[in-house]
């Protein structure tokens, strides 16, 4: 059968070939981006694709660390990565010390991040704009997208100065060029927010979450006005930023909230501009819990990296109950910027929720609750100062020095029992990108610069009155520096304002490889040549914090130096050698 089967087939096929009608087919299940792209309900798939990419890309973590998050914050003179030492949580803790170079993870991460968020704003942009946008749900969605990609270009001009433009989808042949300087960036993301703005929604009150966790009118409001206050143009920051600030539809929560902006009771609250919003529902995330957890909310183990060292705490670190997990102590508060504020504001609804003194973290089970504090059904003991302070089953056991570590521990980033998700180290508080004590900051600010202090005056006693601060009589912009770091610190602010200010180069000589190591006086003592050391009588004195400066990196002989060059993050290696259009930062 063989010799007859193949002449068959051959003769079939060139029977076929000849006949040109019958290959006039057409292909089935196949739609151009043109007929794929097209009716409102397409227009919002697209939206929620961007939204989705957005979250997990800026949310999202790289290993343990977040590059967003870690990223900005980590390049503030006012925190310490800190850990267990100089060699802890290397990835991410080179941006701390300024040794970082082109081919740093953290710093190829965020900018692929942040250009993989801008893509599918381009999509929905390139699909749905234009003539194409023929429906009101249509111009939305653009609007929408038209801001994301604002944010996006935004922040990549902020850290990288002059990254590339990107406001269309990319051929795959085009290599495209960084000539807009950082400033031309940033006036063109001020414009987009401000033409987008008649197509976005309003948010609808001060209840309303909805308005929390997706671009609204005030968003882009803020936007816009924030890239204008960076690219120094303070009458636009004014003219954007005055209907936002007197805008009904948000309001600064009260001083007694003001812990809760960072827990999960803060979700969605008044004072949120927009955030990622953290969902329960695991049918979001197609029913799989750790998907969901660990890609699209991105908080897995950055608990962990920012709570206190749990090994470090007698009784682990979740015998303090204000803690859901164990960490590994990072993200600590600069000694000399802990004490400048508890100098300032002692007794603050603001100082209290972003650090602890010694005695509070001890003695006040208000702020800072032991489980020895309370008897088994949860009522406290009513244990007196001098109980607690022989009490063997709290402090801080480690009698090495916890490194970067002072007399004032950092309470803002902890996670809480109540933030936790479907595991210890799930982070279930929604990831916040904007305030409105943010956007009060920046309008005084622009107000200041323009000369108008009563202007400027009023909303800045708005913030210290809600914090419980002392309010000022009359402000300058040394008045609202201060302000803005007290109000905002460890929120991804404080780098850029020093770069922008000129502020920088002498902060950062004042802190660097300055590092504090903090001993509880119950389990440490000094030995005659004044050194810290394990006190073998532990409890002959009562649990308290000191601490000592020591300088790691000048004792290893790599000391440690910021010059003009660290104002901006290089363009990552990876980019600059895939094309060469592209142009490097001075200096790397």
């Amino acid at each position: 059968m063989k010799k007859f089967i193949v002449p068959f087939l051959v003769a079939g096929v060139c029977f076929t070939a000849c006949n040109q009608d019958l290959l006039e087919v057409e292909q089935k299940g196949v739609n151009t981006p043109e007929t794929f792209y097209s009716s409102d309900d397409d227009a919002y798939s697209a939206k929620m694709a961007m939204y989705a990419t957005w979250n997990e890309e800026i949310g999202g973590t790289e290993g343990i660390w977040n590059a967003y998050l870690m990223g900005l914050n980590y390049s503030s003179d006012d925190v310490f990565a800190a850990g267990e030492s100089i060699h802890d949580h290397e990835g991410f803790r080179e941006v701390n010390e300024f040794r970082y170079d082109n081919a740093t993870s953290i710093i190829k991460t965020l900018y692929s991040r942040l250009y993989k968020s801008i893509y599918p704003a381009n999509l929905v942009i390139t699909y749905f704009g234009g003539e194409k946008a023929d429906t009101p749900a249509k111009k939305q969605a653009v609007a929408e997208a038209r801001v994301v990609r604002a944010w996006c270009h935004m922040i990549a001009a902020m850290v990288y100065n002059q990254p590339p433009l990107i406001d269309h989808l990319i051929e795959p042949s085009e290599n495209p060029t960084n000539d807009k300087t950082m400033k031309e960036i940033l006036e063109w993301c001020t414009k987009e927010c401000e033409e987008a703005m008649a197509d976005l929604k309003e948010r609808e009150g001060q209840s309303d979450k909805v308005g929390a966790y997706m671009v609204t009118k005030g968003f882009a409001q803020y936007v816009a006005g924030k890239a204008a206050l960076y690219a120094e143009n303070y009458d636009k920051v004014i003219s954007c930023l005055k209907p936002l600030v007197e805008s009904p539809n948000y309001a600064l929560v009260p001083g007694d909230r003001f812990r809760d902006l960072f827990h999960v009771e803060g979700d969605g609250c008044e004072e949120k501009l927009f955030e990622f919003n953290y969902s329960a529902n695991t049918e979001v995330a197609g029913g799989n819990d750790s998907w969901r957890s660990y890609n699209i909310r991105g908080r897995w183990m950055v608990a962990n990296v920012l709570n206190w060292r749990g090994d470090y705490i007698q009784g682990s670190g979740t015998a303090v109950k204000i803690i859901s997990c164990n960490g590994w102590g990072g993200g600590a508060i600069n000694d000399q910027f802990a004490h400048k504020m508890y100098k300032h504001e002692p007794d603050s609804y603001r100082r209290k929720a972003t650090f602890v003194t010694s005695d509070e973290l001890f003695y006040d089970e208000t702020l800072v609750p032991w489980k020895s504090d309370f008897d088994a059904d949860g009522n406290s003991k009513g244990l007196t100062k001098e109980e607690k302070g022989k009490d063997s089953k709290r402090g801080v056991k480690y009698t090495g020095g916890v490194f970067s570590y002072c007399d004032m521990w950092q309470v803002k980033n902890l996670m809480a029992p109540t933030d936790q998700g479907f595991n210890d180290t799930d982070n279930n508080t929604n990831f916040s990108l904007g305030r409105l004590a943010e956007a009060y900051l920046m309008y005084a600010e622009a107000c200041i610069q323009k000369g108008q202090l009563d202007e400027a005056k009023k909303y800045i006693n708005m913030i210290q009155e809600r914090a419980g601060a002392p309010k000022s009589a009359s402000v300058d912009l040394q008045t609202l520096k201060d302000e803005k770091q007290y109000e905002l610190w460890f929120e991804g602010c404080r780098w850029k304002d020093l770069v922008r200010w000129g502020d920088d180069i002498e902060a950062y000589e004042k802190v660097l490889d300055n590092i504090p190591y903090a001993y509880d006086e119950y389990y440490c003592k000094q030995n005659a040549a004044g050194e810290w050391e394990k006190d073998k009588d532990k409890g002959s004195k009562p649990h308290n914090l000191v601490y000592v400066i020591k300088h790691p990196f000048a004792d290893n002989k790599t000391p440690l130096k910021y010059e003009q060059k660290h104002r901006f993050w290089p363009i990552p290696k990876d980019v600059m050698e895939v094309n060469h259009n592209m142009k490097q930062n001075p200096g790397w």
